[in-house]
């Protein structure tokens, strides 16, 4: 990624720093053994070590914030990020994942003390963050690694967007405003609005785009009410999508500020699949302001996908796959480049390297050989198939399982015995990510509540 260009105020002369840790690295570093003097490393360019910081935080955010404190030098020649956290996609830390930690210890609960545990994807590196912000805010999605809270605090329903390392936020309208936009809730009492608010809330998918003037627009789809919305921060409302948006088969994904999914209807008594994207917000006339969301637009009609059962889109190697079961026969699992079915190639992929395929509710996708060694490379975990010995039916406890995509083999992830609300395995945590209900208590609460008054 090349460095963007220098903004008015950045320091352009080259810093000689002192400090103990610096004078140590230029004594080390002052003979490279052959005679020939080597530059040490506390005299580097100012612009050179800016570089060297903008490739190190291509991968990844805290190794960047750990190469700014080696010295003064260096974090003077670097930009900060609070304050740039969410302006700034650079800073967002998209392989991230906020991570539950079982026993009914949701973040937020009393007993973590307002501690709340992340772990990279990428490296398997865990970090401990203070948030006290959980104390009245729970978690609905998780965007580029950004949090999307909602407080709920006396009934409150302002929408805050958190970069958790940073701690910077940017505020959002109430989603209350939304229902004033639709007739049916024109009349309706506070109450009655604020319980069927609660239904949006389940199963949305959020995208975050930052415009070139730092203006930070959010665009949320809702599954359960098919519409989707948009607001830029400090907006005083939201702006209601003007059309629906199709019954997804699968939990819409957001990628690359788009939103994704697959919807099927029914033609001449054949279905037909297609996946769907909704574009980013973008003015209603060039240089204004308002912005407007564009129709749903079919990306590409996949015959393929119609037999298939279980379907989930996934990211990885920043690229979309689809995953699902070929059959009802539920033996193997397929996965499908995204970008191939739209160029109508159907041909399914053997082969994702180390990398590992977590399906849920949101699915996730994991380096296994930098940072979890327990985790199999190749291979996808889920628990959508029903053991041949227990009984089907809704309270039935699923096996969780590793497909392995190079053999066509199954393998038990977690013991059979091993309650799924309390994980004691790094598989098993991991996979908890995948469902919302471990990121915080009310959310399953809040579902059979709002499903009881919606069938009143």
């Amino acid at each position: 990624m090349p460095p963007p260009p220098r903004r008015e105020g950045d320091r352009d002369a080259t810093i000689t720093c002192n400090c103990s840790k610096c004078r140590r690295l230029a004594r080390d570093g002052s003979d490279g053994g052959d005679g020939e003097e080597v530059r040490p490393w506390a005299s580097l360019a100012e612009d050179l070590v800016e570089l060297i910081g903008w490739r190190v935080l291509a991968g990844d955010l805290l190794d960047y914030v750990r190469f700014r404190a080696v010295c003064s030098h260096w974090t003077k020649s670097t930009l900060r990020p609070r304050g740039r956290g969410i302006v700034d996609p650079r800073f967002h830390p998209r392989r991230w994942m906020m991570l539950p930690e079982g026993h009914g210890l949701y973040p937020g609960h009393p007993n973590l003390g307002g501690y709340v545990r992340f772990f990279s994807l990428s490296t398997g590196r865990f970090v401990r963050i203070h948030l006290p912000l959980f104390d009245d805010h729970i978690v609905l999605d998780s965007v580029d690694g950004l949090l999307l809270l909602l407080l709920h605090r006396d009934h409150g329903t302002t929408i805050r967007l958190l970069h958790p390392f940073t701690g910077d936020i940017a505020e959002f309208p109430p989603l209350s405003s939304l229902l004033q936009q639709m007739e049916r809730y024109r009349y309706m009492s506070e109450d009655c609005k604020l319980r069927e608010l609660r239904l949006y809330l389940w199963g949305l998918c959020a995208a975050v785009t930052v415009g070139v003037a730092g203006t930070i627009t959010l665009m949320i789809a809702f599954g359960t009410r098919h519409r989707a919305a948009h607001a830029t921060a400090g907006d005083q409302r939201w702006t209601l999508s003007a059309s629906k948006i199709p019954i997804s088969l699968v939990p819409p994904i957001s990628f690359q500020g788009k939103v994704f999914g697959v919807s099927s209807k029914w033609s001449r008594d054949e279905p037909i699949v297609s996946i769907w994207q909704i574009d980013p917000p973008t003015p209603i006339v060039e240089g204004s302001h308002l912005l407007s969301l564009q129709p749903v637009q079919i990306i590409a009609d996949c015959p393929v996908v119609s037999s298939m059962t279980r379907v989930n889109l996934v990211e990885c190697s920043s690229e979309l796959m689809l995953v699902g079961f070929p059959d009802t026969s539920y033996t193997e699992l397929v996965v499908y480049s995204l970008a191939d079915l739209i160029r109508g190639r159907v041909i399914p992929i053997t082969d994702i390297g180390e990398h590992a395929l977590f399906l849920g509710d949101r699915s996730l996708c994991v380096s296994s050989n930098k940072g979890f060694p327990s985790v199999p490379g190749n291979s996808i975990t889920c628990n959508y198939r029903i053991p041949h010995d227990r009984q089907v039916g809704i309270c039935c406890q699923r096996l969780i399982e590793h497909y392995h995509l190079g053999s066509g083999a199954w393998s038990l992830a977690i013991p059979k015995d091993n309650p799924p609300a309390s994980p004691y395995t790094l598989v098993h945590h991991i996979f908890t990510c995948c469902f919302h209900s471990h990121w915080y208590v009310e959310v399953v609460y809040i579902f059979y509540i709002c499903i009881y008054f919606y069938m009143c």
